[in-house]
């Protein structure tokens, strides 16, 4: 956004074309920033749209260049850890020792789980993986490929039983076909990593 154009949306001049500007693209701009950089071209768009009911945006304070964001996002849920930080009525600063994003876009959680049973941890993990998902990026289904590489960075992949775990565990069903398989939490799978979540940053 140019000089003139602050300044006029600072002015708020009722007869102004620009008069109620500012403040909507300052909103933008702060929910954007909660997100990797290279996020942030899109996430201040939809920001924008939602903000003023759908209309075009007029600027975006983002180089033009940006990447496009590689999953599909929606108005309706995004915002990076703040948003998911004010589900769980913690901090974003206290949430960001837990959930992590990496510049490329990767999520991830740090802290280990309270358990030493691999069907256990692998149920929990990935049922905050992907609530955060699903509140982060506003991506429902994780693929089963996804869930595998998280189990194996957290010691707890159990080759034999791994889609028999998470039917066992009740926290997540299976979606999609075999070509195409995933997860979705279930509603006991959101209340179980809600309260993981929250009791992980609390610690």
């Amino acid at each position: 956004m140019t000089q003139s154009n602050n300044a006029t949306a600072e002015e708020g001049r009722p007869d102004g074309p620009l008069a109620d500007l500012g403040p909507v693209v300052n909103k933008a701009v702060a929910f954007a920033e909660a997100v990797p950089e290279h996020y942030r071209a899109r996430v201040f768009d939809l920001a924008y749209q939602r903000l003023t009911g759908g209309k075009s945006v007029v600027a975006t304070p983002v180089a033009a260049a940006a990447p496009e964001v590689p999953l599909e996002v929606t108005p309706i849920a995004t915002g990076g850890l703040a948003l998911l930080a004010r589900e769980l009525d913690v901090e974003p600063r206290a949430l960001s020792r837990v959930v992590a994003i990496s510049d490329e876009g990767k999520l991830s959680i740090i802290p280990r789980v309270d358990s030493r049973r691999n069907a256990q941890m692998q149920a929990q993990y990935s049922a905050m993986y992907a609530f955060a998902k699903e509140r982060i990026f506003n991506q429902m289904d994780v693929p089963i490929e996804e869930l595998r590489e998280l189990c194996r960075s957290k010691s707890c992949y159990d080759l034999n039983n791994f889609t028999w775990n998470y039917k066992r565990s009740e926290l997540l069903s299976a979606v999609g076909d075999n070509k195409s398989r995933g997860y979705r939490l279930t509603k006991k799978g959101v209340e179980v990593a809600k309260e993981l979540l929250k009791k992980m940053v609390e610690a």
